[in-house]
């Protein structure tokens, strides 16, 4: 496929039920993005949370040294399967568009608690995956990188609180 991909996983001391229940809620999604970049998400489909909901996120992304892109882009979930995945889409508004760009949280059972996975891959399409993959790993694919692995600390953090709370 090529492209750029980053795998994260942590293991969260809480049941699998209630960290799926945040990483699945997309008005919990500005508290979870630990890149920052994340302003707002709005639903854009009616009802529960399912495959085919569509939702957009304002975001605000450092492009370099006193540089920024705002944008809005607009996300479609794919996969959604209490409590073990949640996976979408994203497709930001402006050229030149990637192929494809999809997240998952993969939640499994590790031992009292939950392994979450948190996924991404930016396919640029055949020709660009070859030409601007290794430059976007190596700009962009940083800070997406750190951002993840924050994203994690940040619902670990959550959903541990949350398991502590009396019932």
């Amino acid at each position: 496929m090529g492209g750029f991909h980053v795998r994260k996983e942590i293991v969260v001391n809480a049941p699998m039920e209630t960290v799926f229940r945040l990483a699945g809620d997309l008005t919990q999604h500005v508290k979870l993005a630990g890149s920052g970049e994340v302003k707002a998400i709005r639903k854009l489909t009616d009802g529960p949370v399912k495959v085919g909901t569509k939702f957009e996120a304002d975001e605000d992304i450092p492009m370099g040294p006193g540089m920024r892109s705002k944008f809005v882009s607009q996300s479609e979930v794919v996969s959604y399967e209490p409590p073990r995945l949640f996976s979408w889409t994203s497709m930001p508004p402006s050229a030149p568009k990637p192929k494809r760009i999809q997240w998952w949280f993969r939640l499994s059972g590790e031992g009292k608690g939950t392994r979450v996975t948190h996924e991404v891959i930016v396919d640029l399409g055949t020709i660009s995956n070859i030409l601007l993959g290794p430059p976007y790993a190596l700009t962009r694919g940083r800070a997406v990188s750190r951002g993840m692995q924050q994203t994690l600390e940040n619902l670990k953090s959550l959903a541990e609180n949350e398991a502590k709370r009396p019932a």
